[in-house]
């Protein structure tokens, strides 16, 4: 049976020992605004607006000591990257390697008319950009 969707999106939670780099990467680097914030006992979520779907930030009160890899996707398994069509790649890849962040490999053409790049969060999280060529 398949699953009846009330909303025609997935939502992502992701957890974090890193409020402040995560919210620079997230808030700071794709603009997605905080929507929330609540805390429960031993987890605080931060809510941001990614389009239609919500980004969850979840941080831990304790450091969490098992950690993903920081590495590209490939390292590991589990979920491992997320996908956000745009359209404006080049000036987010611009943006996020004067930021620091790690690009693995220069924009390019993944079929026609259809441009990607790799972007590292450097917490184990790989956030493919695609962007389509105007028609």
């Amino acid at each position: 049976m398949a699953a009846d969707l009330a909303l025609p999106h997935i939502d992502v939670g992701i957890v974090t020992n890193d409020r402040e780099g995560a919210l620079a990467f997230w808030n700071g680097l794709f603009g997605f605004p905080i929507e929330g914030e609540v805390s429960f006992p031993g987890l605080t979520i931060v809510r941001l607006k990614a389009g239609d779907a919500i980004l969850r930030l979840c941080i831990p009160d304790e450091e969490v000591e098992r950690k993903a890899s920081p590495g590209s996707l490939e390292t590991e398994t589990g979920l491992r990257y997320v996908v956000l069509t745009v359209t404006n790649l080049d000036a987010l890849v611009q943006t996020a390697r004067s930021s620091g962040y790690i690009v693995p490999f220069d924009p390019r053409e993944i079929r026609p008319g259809v441009r990607a790049v790799h972007i590292l969060d450097g917490q184990g999280v790989t956030v493919e950009l695609m962007e389509t060529a105007p028609a």
